[in-house]
């Protein structure tokens, strides 16, 4: 098998395996969406969702950047002159985490009592209290599941992150909704979800690196806090990127109350297929692409990345199509509190392809430049803190959407910008085929939907004629990306990444 070749089968059974998880986690979380916010309300269902959020923001800072950080550490300890067994680093990662976890735990539920009247309710203050110490169980799961994704076998993270914690979570929220448990059900259901998650993960990670030798290991306290130490500037980023992709849940919250990110938090989690295209290939292409930068440097690396960009965008503008059609549906679903909320959804659709396909290339600053990826956060942050206390007095939840988008185009240049001085210059139009090719489509959707809705679809439900155009849009764009691929074979290949 050649290189190329090589890299193209190892990259494809990642993305699918991690498909196969999202397709699987995609229907717990509907099930969940549906016993959350339909039976437990939008009010309860935002507490839960803000609550939730403050622990996925405090994770990154528990887990030192380990999710990603413990790759170069694998390939180093385990093909560098002094040799030491994989399960062994594994145990080192998650000998601090555990440290962190304990203290970052303890910050978040003391803070919660510190929070002023004016911005929680108290059923938020009680629900912060409750879920903060699940951050451990969210950290260990993360760092070994990584540890499972280094050894490029990703069906334990289809069974942890699509059908353990999802499915358990699921189950134990709509269990203590039934007893009565309407304040604290979701927290519950939280809790087991993440303990869940924590013991299969580690099992897992067990079984793909080998024994864990515990006898031999002998974890050096100076070196960890060294190491400790030199993982700060990645922890510091994860958790400023966290921060960054959950800024308008927050605010939102903050600014307009429990029932409104509750609305909020529903569009989040629709929005969902969007994310899970880019996080199908981000478990597999984060280790090779720091395994593409020892071996071959920054600028293949780049090439790669942009590569990358363009098949995860050819994707995600499938799903902006689908969702466009059946976005309206789904929200009606979930009841009237639900209602209206389709051009904010449709925002934040777009927001999230613009992270999602065009932010693969921060890996090479992550890995590179740490302090500049930083720098992109902060300024997501910043960008997202004003204008959304701008807008949503106005326009509420679409114009936390608009911010969002706004932002994501912003730090989409930035990036391009910094990679430039890293002699990282992909084509400007590297991604173009797709953007056109999709904005054809649309324009195509809405000529021949209004000629259908005009005659032969006249008298048909309002759904069914709202839904028409962008389905005929995602016909011709399937079309379109299907000649592309003809006419250039290799256009949508993976194969510049190193495998080994």
């Amino acid at each position: 098998m050649t290189a190329s070749r090589g890299s193209q089968t190892v990259i494809a059974r990642g993305a699918g395996s991690n498909a196969l998880s999202f397709v699987i986690r995609f229907a717990a979380r509907a099930s969940f969406l549906y016993v959350g916010a339909r039976l437990y309300g939008a009010a309860s269902f935002g507490v839960f969702t803000m609550a939730s959020a403050m622990v996925e923001l405090a994770v990154p800072v528990a887990s030192l950047g380990l999710k990603r950080m413990i790759f170069p550490w694998l390939e180093e300890a385990t093909t560098g002159e002094n040799l030491r067994l994989a399960t062994h680093v594994l145990l080192d990662a998650l000998l601090l985490a555990l440290f962190a976890g304990v203290l970052v735990s303890a910050v978040l539920v003391f803070g919660a009592q510190a929070l002023p009247d004016r911005l929680v309710s108290n059923e938020l203050r009680l629900a912060l209290a409750l879920i903060a110490p699940a951050v451990l169980g969210q950290i260990f799961g993360d760092i070994a599941l990584a540890a499972t994704r280094w050894t490029h076998k990703m069906r334990y993270e289809v069974l942890a992150r699509g059908l353990v914690e999802p499915y358990v979570l699921a189950a134990v929220a709509f269990g203590a909704w039934y007893l009565g448990l309407e304040q604290t059900g979701m927290v519950f259901g939280y809790w087991a979800g993440s303990i869940a998650l924590a013991l299969f993960s580690v099992w897992s990670a067990r079984h793909c690196l080998g024994s864990l030798h515990l006898r031999r290991w002998r974890p050096n306290p100076a070196a960890l806090l060294a190491r400790a130490r030199s993982l700060v500037p990645a922890s510091g980023s994860d958790f400023l990127t966290t921060l960054a992709q959950r800024i308008d849940l927050y605010l939102v919250g903050f600014l307009l109350g429990d029932a409104a990110v509750g609305v909020y938090g529903v569009l989040r989690q629709l929005r969902t297929p969007i994310l899970q295209v880019r996080q199908a290939f981000d478990g597999i292409l984060t280790p090779l692409t720091a395994r593409t930068m020892m071996a071959d440097g920054d600028v293949a690396t780049g090439k790669a990345t942009a590569a990358a960009t363009r098949v995860i965008l050819t994707f995600q503008l499938a799903v902006v199509l689908l969702m466009a059609a059946t976005g309206e549906a789904l929200l009606d679903l979930f009841g009237a509190h639900y209602a209206g909320s389709y051009a904010a959804l449709l925002a934040m659709v777009l927001a999230e392809t613009v992270n999602g396909a065009f932010g693969v290339s921060e890996l090479i600053l992550y890995y590179r430049r740490p302090a500049l990826a930083l720098q992109v956060n902060l300024i997501l942050i910043l960008i997202a803190g004003i204008t959304i206390p701008l807008l949503t007095p106005e326009y509420g939840i679409f114009g936390a959407g608009l911010a969002m988008l706004l932002a994501a185009l912003v730090a989409s240049f930035i990036r391009r910008h910094w990679l430039s001085g890293l002699g990282v210059r992909p084509h400007p139009f590297h991604a173009g085929i797709p953007m056109l090719a999709a904005g054809a489509s649309v324009l195509l959707g809405l000529w021949l939907g209004g000629l259908a809705a005009g005659t032969a679809l006249a008298g048909a439900h309002p759904m069914v004629i709202k839904a028409l155009a962008p389905l005929i849009a995602l016909v011709f764009y399937g079309a379109f990306v299907a000649l592309w691929r003809k006419a250039h074979p290799g256009v949508l290949s993976l194969d510049r990444y190193r495998v080994s």
